[in-house]
């Protein structure tokens, strides 16, 4: 067999030799993350960047020979990384978002391959009698492989003239520096996601068996840290890493088991003390008894999940953790005490926390060391400006993917008397729960509200066993105290064991909080891989020639469901290989006839076109007679192109078109055209092709694998549908 050779035109992309991704910071601070966070993570190791070349080719031109051979050559990429996240160990990672797109299960992120082929993909022969193809890596089965010598092409046999192992062709020695070309099926690469290996940062947690046998000089088990690893991650046809967040499952989480990823904030301060590893180095043996502490927040259901990225103080920590939970914190006796303010019985989680309210002294004005003419006791009110109504509490809703909301508490009673006092929001970003945010900021605006006065007074040594947080009791006439109850906030003694004490109101049942009933707020979250349904049955006709000077082209109307947002298109010639053509991105305006249309004669006024564009959802506007002899409003009508004055709405998305009709337009013939013929309005939302004069007369197999508004949720070539045409033939 052989043939005229023609030409063979060469188009290949630039190819990329590195990757951009979101950060590596070199010395920053490890994260320590209690409980459940979403987090960036840090590059720790990347490698391993590989481009694959996509050829494609495809003969144009003359009949008979003589024509010309354009092969194509695309790129995609892929690299392996390692994303340091956290101090560990941590219990997992329960999902991860790739740019918007989140999924819940890190091991079993990849999707299923597209089958493809690549035809006539050229050749040398080297000394080696071996060749490669461009997607030997994807290879999947042999189609055929021709040599060309000048002007004579010779199939060759697999088995006798050449072997095929994954990809690789080895050719007898008589083939040695011959020209051939392969065709071959592949499996097409997958450009959205990859599987993510997750290491929990247990200290003796072994080293990722890619690395060992890649990089074994670079393979480190970074001990303490976790971290997630991805190989040959795929990256399409660009050369940049997504933007990555993890959503982890850290340290102290109190019931994980259960779904209480939050941790309990006693485990939290504990383990910042007393850490070996990053902790402040706080001996165990001076922690006091923190039962009471542990019980309140328990069945109070005060659990939290903050994350440390960057140098912070201690005791700043411990004062922020103290504020959240409605308790306070002392050294007292050698040793460092923890106690709840709440007033009231709570149970929860299993666990039931008893206040202790009964003071531990009634003093009177016998108690108070007084010098000169000084009150035995001082009080100092808050002014009222300074007392707020409204207090709002920003925290990251775990269950709305950590994005950012507000919990607010109000005083009605105070804002109708004086007005809306709004405080500035507070972050307290450790909250992952509308819970437990609602429960801080009402506990906060309780305490603002109804503790306005703090009390000054001096004791002698023999009341040297009172320490903070003690309830006690004031009687003073002279400011006209009664057995009122107030909380010792700070005691300091002097060189000669005066003890001068500031204490603040503690009127019961202002330091527990009552549950309302509120409404989610979960907000609104795009389902990016929301499955798109396939298309609406598309429309497949011959374009007018005199609207594409040479060349042929198919056009191709297609739409689909409310979760369509385009759709690939791949074309063969066989049924069973399938190349990709193009990408459709708008739906197309088309539908069929809901009553017949008489033939007629150019112009036509008098019959009429009536048309139902549900199925599309597609919409019309009039034109004048000036668009109709212009074209401006061209449309197809089951082989017909006609072009339209006037577009009456009549039902939704139905219209008649008449008035002034172009018929019969670029030759096509004028007739009659029954109920439910096939319309198109033509516009650039037409998806054009095209094709070898040499198809014409030939069947020609379509499918449009569609996808939704946001790219994802797509369909596999395998699922899509196949359409038939024959080209310079009927409508499909």
């Amino acid at each position: 067999m052989s043939s005229k050779s023609g030409n063979v035109v060469n188009n290949a992309e630039p190819r990329a030799n590195g990757i951009a991704f979101q950060g590596s910071i070199y010395g920053t601070a490890i994260p320590i993350a209690y409980g459940r966070a979403r987090m960036p993570g840090n590059l720790i190791w990347y490698g391993d960047f590989r481009s694959i070349a996509h050829t494609t080719s495809q003969d144009v031109g003359g009949k008979g020979g003589g024509g010309n051979t354009v092969v194509s050559t695309t790129y995609t990429y892929t690299a392996s990384f390692c994303f340091g996240l956290c101090e560990g160990p941590i219990v997992g990672i329960d999902g991860i978002w790739s740019n918007k797109e989140y999924k819940a299960d890190p091991a079993n992120l990849s999707e299923v391959v597209t089958p493809s082929a690549a035809w006539n993909e050229p050749h040398i022969v080297s000394g080696s009698h071996q060749v490669t193809v461009a997607h030997g890596a994807q290879w999947t089965s042999h189609i055929s492989c021709v040599a060309i010598d000048g002007d004579v092409t010779t199939p060759l046999t697999l088995g006798t003239d050449f072997v095929v192992d994954a990809g690789t062709y080895y050719f007898a020695t008589e083939f040695s520096n011959i020209q051939v070309q392969i065709s071959y099926n592949y499996n097409a690469i997958n450009s959205s996601s990859s599987v993510v290996t997750v290491f929990n940062g247990a200290s003796d947690q072994g080293q990722w068996t890619y690395l060992v046998t890649n990089h074994p000089e670079q393979a480190l088990n970074y001990p303490g840290i976790a971290y997630a690893a991805s190989m040959d991650w795929q990256l399409g046809s660009g050369t940049a890493l997504p933007n990555l967040n993890f959503d982890v499952i850290g340290q102290l989480s109190f019931d994980a088991a259960n779904g209480i990823y939050d941790a309990h904030p006693k485990d939290v301060i504990i383990d910042l003390l007393t850490n070996t590893r990053y902790g402040l180095g706080f001996p165990v043996a001076n922690l006091g008894d923190w039962t009471q502490y542990h019980r309140y927040c328990t069945a109070s259901g005060l659990f939290l999940s903050p994350v440390y990225a960057a140098q912070e103080e201690t005791s700043a920590i411990i004062a922020r953790l103290m504020k959240l939970t409605n308790s306070e914190v002392y050294f007292s006796e050698g040793v460092l005490k923890v106690t709840p303010l709440g007033d009231a019985l709570v149970t929860g989680n299993g666990v039931t926390f008893t206040p202790n309210l009964t003071p531990v002294y009634e003093l009177t004005e016998d108690d108070f060391i007084v010098s000169g003419l000084e009150d035995p006791v001082t009080v100092t009110r808050k002014p009222s400006v300074d007392v707020y109504n409204h207090v709002k509490v920003e925290f990251l809703n775990a269950s709305n993917q950590f994005n950012t909301e507000v919990a607010e508490a109000k005083d009605m009673v105070s804002i109708d008397l004086f007005g809306l006092r709004s405080m500035d929001s507070i972050k307290f970003h450790e909250i992952k729960s509308t819970a437990v945010a609602r429960m801080v900021a009402q506990n906060i605006l309780q305490r603002m509200q109804y503790v306005r006065n703090t009390y000054g007074f001096k004791l002698g040594w023999r009341h040297c066993l009172l320490e903070p947080t003690d309830l006690v009791t004031l009687t003073d006439a002279g400011t006209g105290l009664d057995k009122t109850p107030v909380r010792i906030l700070s005691i300091e003694e002097d060189e000669i064991g005066l003890l001068t004490v500031e204490a603040e109101d503690v009127p019961f049942g202002v330091f527990s909080t009552a549950t309302y009933p509120h409404q989610a707020v979960g907000g609104y979250v795009a389902d990016f891989n929301k499955p798109s349904g396939a298309i609406n049955t598309p429309v497949v006709f011959d374009a007018p020639i005199e609207l594409t000077p040479g060349l042929r082209e198919i056009w191709v109307a297609v739409s689909g469901g409310e979760n369509y947002g385009g759709c690939q298109v791949w074309l063969s010639s066989d049924g069973t290989n399938y190349k990709r053509i193009g990408e459709i991105v708008s739906p197309a305006r088309h539908g069929f006839l809901t009553d017949p249309m008489a033939s007629g004669t150019d112009p036509d006024t008098t019959s009429t076109c009536k048309v139902d564009l549900s199925e599309s959802g597609g919409t019309f506007t009039s034109g004048t007679i000036a668009d109709a002899d212009n074209r401006a409003t061209l449309a197809w009508v089951d082989g017909e192109f006609i072009a339209y004055s006037t577009a009456t709405l009549t039902d939704s998305h139905q219209y008649t078109l008449d008035g002034y009709l172009r018929r019969g337009l670029y030759g096509t013939p004028i007739k009659a055209h029954p109920s439910q013929s096939r319309f198109v309005r033509c516009d650039g939302t037409i998806f054009r092709y095209a094709y070898d004069p040499a198809l014409v007369g030939k069947t020609v197999y379509m499918k449009f694998p569609a996808f939704n508004q946001f790219g994802g949720g797509g369909q596999s070539l395998a699922d899509a549908a196949e359409y038939a045409f024959v080209v310079g033939g009927s409508a499909a």
